[in-house]
């Protein structure tokens, strides 16, 4: 960890298969109802992650990594902040799916706002992989 960052990690059970996972994470009509509004969301590295927020600010995200169903990495740079990175990977278990998001990077400032932020995120992520 980078002096003066700090970083988090989630993890979350789902009673769904990993594809089930990966549609609610990746296409851009599941985004808008658990994340924001998509306004480029290109799967593959390089590819344009980016974000409307309902406060006219923007996340410019750019893949780094993605394994269909196992793996996305975003570099993840919101308006006035440092970059800083996201992954969230899959994992089948039991019949389900665990997801865990890394968010590394953050300014230390930053850290327990983003703990809300992801936690309300994954909240909405929840009810849109519940059967």
């Amino acid at each position: 960890m980078e002096s003066g960052t700090c970083e988090l990690r989630i993890t979350r059970r789902y009673e769904a298969t990993p594809a089930e996972v990966w549609r609610a994470l990746t296409e851009p009509e599941s985004i808008a109802r658990w994340l924001a509004t998509p306004v480029d969301v290109g799967l593959a590295p390089g590819g344009s992650f980016e974000l409307a927020l309902g406060d006219d600010s923007r996340v410019d995200a750019r893949v780094r990594e993605v394994e269909p169903e196992r793996v996305l990495e975003l570099d993840w740079h919101y308006a006035g902040e440092e970059r800083s990175v996201v992954r969230f990977e899959l994992h089948a278990e039991d019949g389900g799916t665990v997801l865990v998001l890394d968010h590394a990077r953050i300014e230390a400032p930053l850290g327990m706002a983003y703990i809300s932020r992801w936690s309300s995120a994954l909240a909405r992520l929840d009810a849109e992989v519940a059967p």
